[in-house]
């Protein structure tokens, strides 16, 4: 018996189903219908109320305040947080992305990349009236953003072309690359500069610095950035932010 079938056969149908079900909810899509979780996963209504049934109980989806609609539980809030806590990155470099805020008081993110998008898992924010936050496991494109960009570093370009054509291109401001070879120029540069750059391709007015973040076997395990008002980054700023997150990026290698 190969390992493939082997792993198969150790699958449970209905632990599948529900995982397909809260696999439906998101940040940008926080409540679904009994009709959209059913056609979202090919899963039959009488079917998948079964399973919400069960997983309301257990307390990983409720309903909502007109109970019309589905959301997720307390319990995925909980081991969300169970997740972070034990997240080593993220412990890591939480004292390098406060020194960069404190320094500068500009906001400091940290992401990972999962299934061809970028997830933030950490951000700082700054003291000022300029607030610029982003919610910790949003997620968001990698060809319009910095993080994005710095989290593919080391991707062949085959595969990121996959993920282009797999999540799309949107144009989000004006300033976005929307085309495919563009974008792997754009990186060509930034992985001979050793960081990349976001001028307001995610949003009017935003810029954006990031490098990668590596681990001891040289792997891109993430990516740290700051982000902050456009007119903010004059030149003497950008070289001293982006040595700041070079610095910062070398000594968390040791750890990690």
């Amino acid at each position: 018996m190969s390992n493939t079938t082997k792993k198969k056969s150790y699958q449970v149908q209905s632990v599948d189903r529900a995982l397909q079900i809260l696999s439906c909810f998101s940040l940008t899509d926080s409540e679904r219908t009994l009709v959209e979780l059913s056609e979202l996963t090919g899963i039959p209504k009488p079917t998948v109320f079964r399973l919400l049934s069960s997983l309301e109980a257990a307390q990983f989806v409720e309903r909502t305040a007109n109970n019309q609609k589905y959301t997720v539980g307390i319990r995925v809030f909980e081991l969300g947080n169970v997740y972070l806590a034990n997240l080593s990155i993220e412990r890591v470099l939480s004292p390098y992305m406060q020194r960069i805020t404190q320094k500068h008081n500009i906001a400091c993110n940290l992401a990972i990349l999962d299934d061809g998008q970028v997830v933030y898992v950490a951000s700082t924010n700054t003291s000022g009236p300029f607030q610029y936050a982003p919610i910790i496991g949003y997620r968001h494109y990698i060809h319009c953003s910095a993080l994005g960009k710095a989290l593919v570093f080391e991707t062949p370009d085959q595969d990121i072309l996959q993920i282009l054509e797999t999540r799309g291109m949107p144009s989000l401001s004006p300033h976005t690359i929307t085309d495919p070879q563009e974008y792997l120029t754009e990186l060509k540069k930034a992985r001979k500069q050793g960081y990349t750059i976001d001028d307001q391709e995610g949003a009017v007015g935003i810029y954006c610095l990031a490098v990668p973040i590596r681990n001891k076997a040289g792997a891109v395990v993430a990516a740290m950035s700051v982000s902050g008002p456009s007119p903010k980054y004059t030149k003497d700023l950008k070289k001293e932010i982006i040595q700041d997150l070079q610095i910062s990026a070398s000594e968390a290698l040791r750890q990690i």
